[in-house]
């Protein structure tokens, strides 16, 4: 679960940062772990028209677990936005 702030830079692009909890659950060598985990991300949004009709989006992202073995990952996620009025 994540919490966003938006702020819009100008009518084609906009940016999030986001935080929050997350669980965890991994299997490795026939051994499964749950934990509890913290995740930041930043999403960059990108409308080429400026209408928000159709646009794409990047949004890396860093997890640590608080677990222990402390694990940590990175990750870029991206896509396209529909936009829905």
């Amino acid at each position: 679960m994540l919490f966003k702030k938006p702020w819009t830079f100008s009518d084609k692009a906009e940016f999030m940062a986001g935080a929050g909890p997350a669980w965890v659950h991994t299997r490795q060598n026939g051994i499964t772990r749950n934990a509890v985990a913290g995740e930041v991300v930043a999403d960059f949004m990108f409308w080429p028209s400026g209408r928000h009709r159709f646009g794409w989006f990047v949004e890396p992202g860093y997890q640590f677990t608080f677990g222990p073995s402390r694990e940590r990952s990175i990750g870029v996620s991206f896509g396209l936005l529909i936009g829905i009025r």
